[in-house]
């Protein structure tokens, strides 16, 4: 696992954790708010992106999938 497809797999886990357990946490008298919801779905997308060019990179395929037939 590469490290961006790491951080997105943190970043996932983030959001299913703040779904599954709400955005902030008392316990007794302390009180933890955890991430914002909204940032965290931004910065999935572009994790997720960051993650299919490094793919497409290393499958051989560019951005650019152009070819020119030679004269």
């Amino acid at each position: 696992m590469t490290e961006a497809q790491q951080r997105l797999a943190d970043c996932r886990a983030a959001i299913r954790s703040i779904l599954e357990k709400g955005q902030r946490v008392r316990k007794g008298d302390r009180e933890v708010q955890r991430a914002e919801l909204a940032s965290l779905r931004v910065l999935e997308g572009q994790l997720a992106a960051e993650v299919a060019a490094e793919t497409a990179r290393l499958g051989g395929r560019g951005r650019s999938r152009l070819t020119y037939p030679r004269i």
